[in-house]
Formats: structure tokens, C-alpha cells, sequence
């Protein structure tokens, strides 16, 4: 005669315990996985949002040093000054995209956090510059250092950042590589 043999059961088995003590396993597995998964989102986020801020916080000391230059001191060469109204609206735009994509991700820097790589010895540099009539080519050189600073800044935020980040620092990348090759720049 046949016997029916049991069929084997299929799926994840555990060890023989009581029920209670199986959720509670359970349980605290799916807690332990929760913990690990928010802090990897949580840390990566961070890391993107501080990278963005660092960076808007130097689009913001030139655009103050590029403000000052044009509305307190003169620049007397004609390009210097068509480069510094580029400069300015450029890094404007760049700063208004920047703080939109991150108050979509909830972040609001501070004026703190703004302010934080704000230079006062450019102000005392470009002002001696002035006094000796070499505000222009003091200017140039500020911009010079103080873009390409801002692109390895740009470079830097773009490899933690989300994909929507990554569109806008790489078309900032690109406006500011422009502004570096453009011919007062180059000299």
C-alpha cells in the first residue's frame, strides 16, 4: 500500500521555538534593518547637503566681493567690468537653483552657514589694489583663485548628491568653467 509521505515545506523555516519568541526575533531584526537603512539614507543625504552648502556659501563671498568691487570701488577697464556683471548674474542664478534644490530636500542653510567663507582680507587686498590704481587686475587674479576653488567645490558636492543635484552642479561646472576661460581670466 502507499503511504502519503508528507510534502517538505517550502519557504524560510525557523529553529523550533515558541511563537512569541519568533516575534520578537522577528521583530527586532526588522527594527535592527529599519536602523540601518535610515542611517545609510540619512548619512548620505547629509553628506550631499553639506557639500552644496560649502559650495553656496563660496558662490556667495564672490558675488559679496564681485558686489563690492562694482558698487563701492571702480574697475576702470570696460572688460573687467563686463566680467564682473557676467560673474554676477551668473553666480546669482547658480546660488537661486542651488538653494531651490535644496529646500526641496527640506534644508535651509543658515546665514551662518552662508557666511561662512566670507574673506575680509579680499576686501583689504582689492582695497589697496584700488588706492594704487590696480583694482582690475587685482580683481582678475581674486576671481581667478576664488573660481577655481568654487569648481573643485562644485566637483566635490557632485559626487554625493542625488541625480537632480548632479544636473544642476554639473551646468554650474560648466558656467564656471566658462567664466575661467574667458579671455580677462586667462591672462
Amino acid at each position: 500500500m502507499l503511504k502519503n509521505n508528507p510534502q517538505p515545506k517550502s519557504g524560510l523555516s525557523l529553529p523550533a521555538m515558541s511563537k512569541p519568541v519568533k516575534i520578537a526575533a522577528l521583530a527586532i531584526i526588522a527594527i535592527l534593518l529599519l536602523i540601518v537603512i535610515s542611517s545609510t539614507l540619512s548619512s548620505h543625504k547629509g553628506g550631499g547637503t553639506k557639500s552644496v552648502i560649502t559650495a553656496v556659501a563660496r558662490e556667495q563671498e564672490i558675488l559679496r566681493v564681485t558686489q563690492l568691487v562694482q558698487t563701492q570701488q571702480t574697475l576702470r577697464d570696460p572688460g573687467t567690468a563686463a566680467l564682473a556683471a557676467t560673474v554676477s548674474s551668473t553666480l546669482t542664478s547658480q546660488q537661486a537653483q542651488l538653494l531651490n534644490y535644496l529646500a526641496t530636500g527640506h534644508t535651509k542653510p543658515s546665514k551662518a552657514q552662508l557666511t561662512a567663507d566670507t574673506d575680509k582680507t579680499a576686501d583689504a587686498q582689492l582695497q589697496s589694489a584700488s588706492q594704487n590704481n590696480q583694482l582690475d587686475d587685482a580683481y582678475k587674479n581674486y576671481l581667478k583663485q576664488a573660481l577655481t576653488r568654487y569648481q573643485i567645490e562644485l566637483q566635490a558636492a557632485y559626487k554625493v548628491v542625488g541625480p537632480n543635484g548632479k544636473v544642476l552642479l554639473k551646468d554650474a561646472y560648466a558656467s564656471n568653467n566658462t567664466l575661467l576661460s574667458n579671455a580677462p581670466l586667462k591672462t
